[in-house]
Protein backbone atom coordinates (compact mmCIF):
# COMPACT_ATOMS: atom_id res chain seq x y z
CA UNK A 1 0.00 0.00 0.00
CA UNK A 2 1.32 3.46 -0.95
CA UNK A 3 0.05 6.65 0.91
CA UNK A 4 0.80 10.47 0.79
CA UNK A 5 1.07 12.46 3.95
CA UNK A 6 1.04 16.03 4.26
CA UNK A 7 3.92 17.17 6.96
CA UNK A 8 4.38 20.32 8.51
CA UNK A 9 7.23 21.97 10.60
CA UNK A 10 9.76 21.49 8.15
CA UNK A 11 11.82 24.45 7.04
CA UNK A 12 15.60 23.04 5.42
CA UNK A 13 16.81 19.64 3.70
CA UNK A 14 17.81 18.94 7.52
CA UNK A 15 14.36 18.75 8.91
CA UNK A 16 13.13 16.71 5.62
CA UNK A 17 16.19 14.03 6.35
CA UNK A 18 15.21 14.15 9.84
CA UNK A 19 11.69 13.65 8.80
CA UNK A 20 12.30 11.05 6.67
CA UNK A 21 14.57 8.92 8.94
CA UNK A 22 12.18 9.25 11.65
CA UNK A 23 9.48 7.39 9.38
CA UNK A 24 11.87 4.98 8.34
CA UNK A 25 12.19 3.87 11.28
CA UNK A 26 9.39 2.73 11.95
CA UNK A 27 8.96 -1.70 10.64
CA UNK A 28 7.01 -2.38 7.51
CA UNK A 29 7.36 0.79 6.26
CA UNK A 30 9.70 2.51 3.38
CA UNK A 31 9.08 6.42 3.54
CA UNK A 32 10.28 9.08 0.66
CA UNK A 33 10.00 12.66 2.57
CA UNK A 34 9.64 15.88 0.34
CA UNK A 35 10.29 19.49 1.40
CA UNK A 36 8.64 21.33 -1.99
CA UNK A 37 5.65 20.09 -1.33
CA UNK A 38 5.96 18.74 2.47
CA UNK A 39 4.98 15.41 2.23
CA UNK A 40 6.33 11.93 2.51
CA UNK A 41 5.31 9.34 0.53
CA UNK A 42 4.98 6.15 2.49
CA UNK A 43 4.83 2.28 1.03
CA UNK A 44 3.03 -0.09 3.37
CA UNK A 45 3.53 -3.91 4.41
CA UNK A 46 0.58 -3.51 6.79
CA UNK A 47 -1.71 -0.18 7.72
CA UNK A 48 0.02 1.33 9.79
CA UNK A 49 -2.02 4.45 12.00
CA UNK A 50 -1.15 7.58 11.81
CA UNK A 51 -0.90 8.49 15.45
CA UNK A 52 2.26 5.63 15.37
CA UNK A 53 3.83 7.88 12.59
CA UNK A 54 3.11 11.10 14.63
CA UNK A 55 4.70 9.53 17.58
CA UNK A 56 8.20 9.36 15.40
CA UNK A 57 8.05 12.29 14.38
CA UNK A 58 6.85 13.91 17.85
CA UNK A 59 10.19 11.99 18.70
CA UNK A 60 12.63 13.88 16.16
CA UNK A 61 11.08 17.11 16.14
CA UNK A 62 8.49 20.17 15.96
CA UNK A 63 6.98 17.92 13.07
CA UNK A 64 3.42 16.95 12.10
CA UNK A 65 1.58 14.58 9.90
CA UNK A 66 -1.88 14.34 8.30
CA UNK A 67 -3.15 13.07 5.30
CA UNK A 68 -3.24 14.50 2.15
CA UNK A 69 -5.88 15.46 -0.11
CA UNK A 70 -5.45 15.57 -3.71
CA UNK A 71 -4.89 19.25 -3.68
CA UNK A 72 -2.02 18.79 -1.45
CA UNK A 73 0.24 17.63 -4.01
CA UNK A 74 0.76 20.90 -5.57
CA UNK A 75 2.85 23.37 -4.04
CA UNK A 76 0.71 26.25 -2.06
CA UNK A 77 0.72 29.81 -3.18
CA UNK A 78 -0.50 30.73 -0.07
CA UNK A 79 1.03 32.57 2.86
CA UNK A 80 4.22 30.77 4.22
CA UNK A 81 4.17 30.20 7.46
CA UNK A 82 7.15 31.92 9.78
CA UNK A 83 7.25 28.91 12.69
CA UNK A 84 10.73 27.16 12.07
CA UNK A 85 11.27 23.80 13.47
CA UNK A 86 15.24 23.47 13.26
CA UNK A 87 16.92 27.10 12.14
Amino acid sequence: MIHSYQITGMSCNGCRTTVEKALNTIDGIMATVSLIPPTATITMENHIPTELLQEALTKAGNYAISVASPSDAKPQTQEKSTKKSCC
